[in-house]
């Protein structure tokens, strides 16, 4: 979630405002077609039913689309993981292809977030931390200070200037759908919190989406010494949905306690692997019980004689191969580790739902279901349409840039060096 330095944002945002790059939009893959599956079985009403109810029918109850998960602990089950889910369109910022609601539909089971205050752009943010240096005050409270003092945490991937995926509870109201219509999925949701939002803002979209009627509470907040439910259990309590949220909030306020600090529960590896690396798996912090097994890469991008990093479809084709995932999780497990979200970019491309199965040590099955209606395929999310990022879509991007006047190219570069100096 973190891969794009100053530069990648001062170009960004100077070539987004004078509209440099052309832009490709080819037809949204599969958005009107392939095979309707429809909702999983619905034997008995779940509510209330105890451990032996599930056990006696865990062959007929499918959850996140597999009889044989329902009786398997929360932390012993792998979730195809979409990094910057909400990251899509014709951007240098984008992550994924498909929509949110699309990647629900097609499997993926937890999401990674970018939460960001739209009054704070890194020009405006940078200026101030400048002010407040001269005056002497440069506390980190000043430092990440609002201008209005309170915002609606926005969808954005490194700036909301190059990449705007509208609020968040936009998104949330989506997966409140999917929760609705599909009793026995459950779902993590993962917030990067990247302007210090309070833990009040960033729990309001829940509640105005009424997803909270979903979240898990654990019941201690011991990490440690915690044990997870089996999905079934989840499931059969109507708590199917889990919230980590990252450490940059305001901790004097009361905190949801279905809202979990992901430290406290969850450990990731590298996220910042070139195209051409080889993966491990050497979590970067303390171990916990929640393993991010991140599996994906980026790709030097230069342009001006600068040089950033960008996310990449193809070098995503080449590394989301059944193969590719299973050996990464197979070094997981011989580290003692179980490799639980399975964190992509471009999860459309290659075998990323055969690859999970096949560490849940189940047989592969379609478990795409039909939620939402053919117009998914529209923009739900980001600037400009989404689509398949093939080389055609690369080629479009290059011949922008190729194309723009003198005067564009000595703004993006002044431009870029005024941003640096500030």
């Amino acid at each position: 979630m973190k891969s794009f330095s100053v530069l990648a944002l001062s170009l960004g945002m100077l070539l987004h405002a004078t509209d440099a790059i052309d832009t490709y939009h080819p037809p949204m893959p599969g958005a009107s077609s392939g095979k309707y599956h429809p909702p999983m079985p619905r034997a008995a009403a779940v509510a209330g039913e105890g451990s032996q109810a599930l056990d006696k029918r865990a062959s007929t109850m499918y959850c996140n689309g597999y009889s044989e998960l329902c009786t398997r602990a929360f932390d012993k089950v792998a979730y195809v993981t979409t990094h910057n889910a909400f990251a899509i369109g014709d951007s240098i910022a984008a992550n994924q292809n498909l929509d949110i609601r699309q990647q629900l539909d097609k499997g993926v089971r937890a999401i990674m977030l970018d939460l960001h205050d739209t009054n704070d752009s890194s020009i405006s943010l940078r200026r101030r931390q400048a002010e407040a240096r001269a005056q002497g005050n440069d506390t980190s409270a000043d430092l990440a200070k609002r201008d209005d003092g309170k915002s609606t945490p926005t969808l954005c991937h490194a700036s909301c200037i190059l990449l705007n995926a509208g609020p968040l509870v936009d998104q949330l109201n989506y997966l409140k759908t999917f929760l609705d219509e599909n009793r026995y999925e459950v779902v993590t949701v993962f917030l990067e919190n990247d302007s210090s939002f309070t833990y009040a803002e960033m729990a309001q979209p829940f509640y105005d989406s009424g997803l909270d009627k979903y979240a898990f509470t654990p019941s201690s907040t011991d990490a440690d010494g915690f044990q997870w439910p089996t999905l079934g259990e989840m499931i059969t309590q109507n708590t199917r949905l889990v919230v980590l949220a990252d450490t940059k909030s305001d901790t004097t306020v009361p905190v949801p306690g279905w809202m979990v600090y992901d430290r406290n529960y969850a450990v990731q590896t590298s996220y910042s692997v070139k195209a051409g690396q080889s993966f491990d798996c050497s979590p970067i912090s303390t171990v916990r019980s929640l393993l991010v097994m991140n599996h994906f890469v980026s790709v030097d991008y230069s342009v001006l004689g600068m040089t950033f990093e960008k996310p990449d479809y193809n070098s995503s084709v080449a590394i989301n191969t059944r193969a590719g995932i299973v050996n990464q999780a197979n070094m997981c497990g011989a580290s003692g580790y179980f490799p639980n979200y399975v964190t992509v970019d471009f999860f459309d491309a290659g075998d990323v739902l055969k690859a999970v199965a096949d560490i849940n040590k189940v047989q592969y099955r379609d478990i795409s279901v039909d939620t939402f209606s053919s117009d998914a395929s529209s923009t739900a999310t980001g600037s400009g349409s989404s689509g398949d990022k093939s080389s055609t879509h690369s080629g479009a991007m290059s011949s922008g840039i190729k194309h723009q006047g003198l005067a564009a190219v000595l703004a993006a570069a002044v431009g870029s060096l005024l941003l640096l100096a500030i």
